[in-house]
């Protein structure tokens, strides 16, 4: 695991308030005088690619807002295997499940480089019941974090190999923020789809041929969204 890397570490909330992606985040709906109730560190950190958050059975001290990246939840298998559940992107918040108590349900590991904010539990659980607006917040989040768990399910584990895999690089262009997205390693698509590594790897090659997906370096990528859509329909 690669340490983490923190570029910049800030303390109370006052960037909170001015915040690029406030109306995507968990803070959205919260007043001015709100902030000022907020006594604990909110860091505001940077991971390079494969950095674990928090591993899964952990008791969880800090829920992560998303600000840029993809980071992805693990779950390791009774039978030694692991599958990757779902992505989360720009706006998602991982460990969730701490706010009730619960251990991480997963591992959260970083798809390629990422920016979070680390809030910690407690400052959550006690805007929770000061401020009506987070509790309302909260609860749409929940029911994003299930809806988001169950649209994986459908889009991403039905269909052969090859929809499965245009599902994937379409979800990736859906969540990127310019013309190209971060492609995963072949390993990790089929740790996200339920296919093999060799699946995986034939589907891709296929593509590049016929000019679906282009590779730009970087572990970034291109696609002919109209073509892959049509695979999928």
């Amino acid at each position: 695991m690669k340490e983490i890397t923190i570029d910049k570490a800030w303390r109370g909330a006052e960037r909170c308030k001015n915040c690029a992606i406030r109306h995507l985040v968990l803070f959205s709906d919260l007043s001015h005088q709100d902030f000022d109730r907020i006594h604990q560190p909110i860091d505001d950190l940077e991971y390079e690619p494969g950095t674990r958050l928090y591993h899964q059975g952990e008791e969880l001290r800090y829920v992560y807002t998303v600000r840029s990246g993809l980071i992805k939840l693990v779950q390791h298998l009774p039978n030694g295997t692991q599958r990757i559940v779902r992505l989360l992107r720009q706006g998602d918040l991982a460990g969730l499940e701490g706010l009730g108590g619960q251990v991480a349900d997963h591992d959260a590991v970083t798809l390629d480089h990422a920016s979070v904010c680390r809030i910690p539990v407690p400052v959550i659980r006690d805007l929770q019941r000061e401020t009506p607006n987070l509790h309302d917040s909260l609860m749409r989040r929940w029911q994003k974090a299930l809806s988001g768990a169950d649209n994986w399910i459908t889009r991403l584990s039905t269909g052969n190999a090859r929809q499965r895999v245009a599902r994937l690089l379409l979800l990736l262009d859906e969540a990127s923020t310019d013309d190209s997205f971060f492609l995963p390693t072949r390993e990790d698509m089929g740790a996200m789809l339920g296919i093999t590594t060799e699946s995986a790897s034939k589907v891709t090659a296929d593509f590049r041929r016929r000019g679906w997906l282009k590779p730009l370096g970087g572990h970034r990528a291109w696609i002919d969204a109209r073509a892959l859509q049509e695979e999928v329909d």
